[in-house]
């Protein structure tokens, strides 16, 4: 059998490369401190943030009703707390992280 390539690994080091990786994170943090978060917000003010912008309505119910009512709820719980929430998955964890939002350590 012929060996496999791992295009994904190739693509991340040819952008790691272009330096466009390294942008993209300072792009990411400079999101993460223009994040407005407020104590509590009801429902429709957490799904106007720009933390959960591109994520389905249902899914932004279902983080509101776990305990995540703000950005900075979100460093109360790591990547894996989320991934445990009903019909939360990797895909919906990376695009909270693309849109600037730091989880717990």
């Amino acid at each position: 059998m012929a060996k496999k390539k791992n295009r994904k690994k190739e693509y991340l080091l040819k952008l790691k490369r272009a330096g466009i990786i390294k942008t993209a994170a300072t792009a990411t943090a400079k999101v993460a401190t223009n994040v407005v978060s407020k104590a509590t917000l009801s429902l429709e003010e957490f799904s106007a943030i720009s933390a959960v912008e591109g994520i389905r309505p249902k899914l932004i119910e279902t983080l509101y009703n776990e305990g995540i009512k703000s950005a900075s709820d979100f460093k109360n719980f790591t990547e894996k707390d989320v991934l445990a929430f009903k019909g939360v998955g990797p895909a919906t964890v990376n695009k909270l992280k693309e849109n600037g939002v730091a989880f717990k350590a």
